[in-house]
This record gives structure tokens, sequence and C-alpha cells, in this order.
């Protein structure tokens, strides 16, 4: 299992229509209001050699912290028909390699599962349970987008849910409703594709939220109050020493270190959905974007800047079916205009270049700064999506 972009499920970048053909897509997933069991099947074509050595060994990653993975069934279906099972002596758990020159993905471990005889014309088919503990928020929205599915033929999902939970379910596809004997909601769509890249990415959409907006308050639930320590008052102190009390020098020198930090990728809405504390941001030297925000409203905080975190989206593309956190890929910085200095829009997710500059003109009073590359006018969400912390009493 591919680590999420965005959660819950599978979106990586599509790769060429014309690569391995995926006969069955099945991802069966049970929800909690703190956990997740999912049960995924996958039925693959070795068209060619190229299919073949990239689905000889399927790697099933996890992150055993707050995962759970374990293979149910895997067997090679020779091109004459005759099943080939997979041999326990074929399974091997271990340490993911990819991810030892990330800090956030040193702990991933995976499941890594040899097929035998697997060979032109043959077919690899695998069944495998993920039990994931979530937030809160996770557990109360999400999407089905398998993405990274390559030329999928039949792709079905089932979604099952306390009815507590309250949720709402959309789909390009139509969708069965069925209330369980059990208190349970179980929801069931499948899409039926040519293979040829013409019809649209199977999508489905969940979410107990009302609004986006209400979306955006559940998300504030979990971002820190900016309360700096000692430490990050003397971090704050140490770097903006030479800007001789000029409050908008202070926030240029404040950015500027915290946008320099390394940016280790970690997907917007995996289970690290919550950023870490600004000290160990600043102790251990970098962060992912939400990281390295709150990491600078800890900053500003300590030069008494206020800041608000606003939750945005790089990519121009249309809206999820339902309030769900597919919208969103970063987090930005808002700087009420204060002390004579106008208001601001900061994003330190980006490591900055060398005489890089850019503008986020979001408000009409903003103030142009040299901020670095990776800016957008549609950084921002549209008036859709105005998700601010609610400690913030003040519109922008």
């Amino acid at each position: 299992m591919k680590a999420p972009r965005l959660f819950p499920l599978f979106l990586l970048a599509s790769l060429p229509a014309w690569a391995e053909v995926n006969l069955l897509y099945h991802v069966d997933v049970q929800l909690q209001p703190d956990s997740r069991v999912q049960e995924m099947t996958r039925d693959i074509l070795l068209e060619d050699d190229t299919d073949v050595a990239h689905n000889r060994v399927r790697q099933l990653e996890y992150h055993p912290e707050w995962q759970q993975v374990s293979l149910l069934e895997a067997y090679t279906v020779l091109p004459d028909g005759r099943r080939v099972p997979v041999p326990a002596t074929a399974v091997a758990d271990q340490p993911y390699s990819q991810s030892q020159d990330n800090p956030y993905t040193q702990s991933m471990r995976s499941l890594d599962v040899t097929f035998p005889q697997a060979q032109k014309g043959a077919r690899v088919v695998y069944r495998f349970r993920t039990a994931s503990q979530l937030l809160a928020l996770q557990a109360r929205q999400g999407d089905f987008y398998p993405a990274s599915v390559k030329n999928p033929r039949l792709v079905r999902f089932t979604l099952t849910a306390p009815h507590s939970l309250g949720l709402k379910v959309a789909a390009n596809s139509a969708v069965a409703e069925q209330r369980l004997a059990d208190g349970r909601v179980q929801w069931q769509a499948q899409w039926q594709l040519a293979g040829d890249g013409t019809q649209p990415v199977p999508h489905l959409a969940y979410s107990a939220y009302r609004d986006w907006s209400a979306l955006g308050q559940a998300y504030a639930q979990l971002w820190p109050q900016p309360q700096p320590s000692a430490a990050i008052k003397d971090k704050a102190a140490q770097l903006v020493a030479a800007s001789n009390g000029d409050r908008l020098k202070e926030m240029q020198a404040l950015y500027q270190w915290v946008a320099e930090l390394p940016a280790q990728h970690l997907a917007y809405s995996s289970h690290a959905l919550q950023p870490r504390a600004a000290e160990q941001v600043m102790a251990q030297g970098y962060g992912n974007s939400r990281d390295k925000v709150a990491l600078l409203q800890a900053l500003l905080a300590a030069r008494g800047i206020d800041s608000y975190p606003q939750l945005a989206r790089r990519q121009g593309r249309a809206l999820p079916l339902l309030p769900t956190s597919l919208a969103f890929d970063c987090v930005l910085l808002h700087v009420p205009a204060q002390g004579g200095m106008r208001a601001q829009w900061l994003d330190p997710a980006e490591r900055i270049s060398a005489g890089a500059e850019a503008i986020l003109s979001a408000v009409a009073d903003a103030t142009p700064l040299p901020l670095g590359a990776g800016f957008s006018a549609a950084l921002l969400g549209s008036p859709q999506l105005p998700l601010r912390a609610p400690y913030d009493p003040r519109l922008f």
C-alpha cells in the first residue's frame, strides 16, 4: 500500500495507460470513530516483460506505529489457468528501503510478496488487510480516488460505517446504500471501465461535515495554539537581532529562516495531519508544510505578531464531491494588518532559492515580500473555502 497522498486512499500520480492491466481493483473499508480496517483485492494481468518486472514482487508498505498489515491470500494464475499459491517463505516483513532518506518515513515497513512463476500472460492476485488507528477527523471524511491504478477494468468500492457517524456519500457512479441489522450503514459503488483512458477516474467521497467551514473548524482543533516556549522566544530574538525593531523586517527574517529548513515530503492528509510541536520542529531542523507553518506561527507570536493558519490548495482542480481533505494540499499563514504593517500571506513550506521573489497578493492591502519560489494566486482557496482557525475573529 503506497503512502497516501491525500487521505485516505492511493492518490499517487497516474502512470501511462499502456502499463499493466488491473482486471479487478476491490477495496472494502470498515470505519469506526477512531479506526479503519481496509481489505483490498488486486488482480493484475502481466501483459509484457515490464509488467513482470514491476509485479513479481508487490510491496505492501505500512507505518507500524499506527498500522498493521496482513496478507490474506496471494497466488499466480498461469497462462494455462493453473493457480500457483504464494508460499509463506515468499512473504517477508522488512524495513521499507525507499523511505530511509526521509526522516518522516524511516520507520515504515513493507510486507514484500514474491509471486512464483510470474511470467508474461500470467496474473498476480492478492488480498490483504490493513488496520489503522485514525484521528476523529480522518474517520469522518475521506475519498476513494484510485488515480495510481493503471488501466483498471473493474473497480469496486464498499464502505461500511456506524450510522452514528452521520456520513454522506457521493460518487461519479451509482451508489447503493443499505442499512445493516447491527446499526451500521453500507455503501457500494462499481465502475466498469474500457481501459482506454477516455472515462473519468472513479471517485467516491464521504463526509460527516455539513460544509467546508465545518471541515475547517474540525481541522483547526488539531492545530496547536501559538504559545511560544522560552526556547522559541530566544530563537526568535536571535533571528530578528538585525531588524532594529522594524516589524516587517522581523517577519521577513523569521520567514526566511523557517522557509530555508528542509521540507521533507509527507502527504498532506496522511496520518500525520497534526503538526508537530514548534520546539520539536526547531530542534530537529526540518518540517513538512504543517510543521513549518506551526513553527513560523510560534516564532511570530514570540515577537507579538498575530497570525492564523489557512487551509489552501495549489492545484486548480474542481472541488471534491463532498467536504473532504482532498481539496487541500498546503497550509498558509495569514498575518493580519497590525502595528503599522499591512496584511500578509506566508507559505514557508517550500525551501526558497537565492534571489527568488514572488508575491502572494491575496488581499487588497498585501505588501509584496521576497517570499521565495512556488507561489501562485491560486494558492488561496476560493470563497467556498474560508477555512481558518476558530480563534481568528476577523474576516480577511
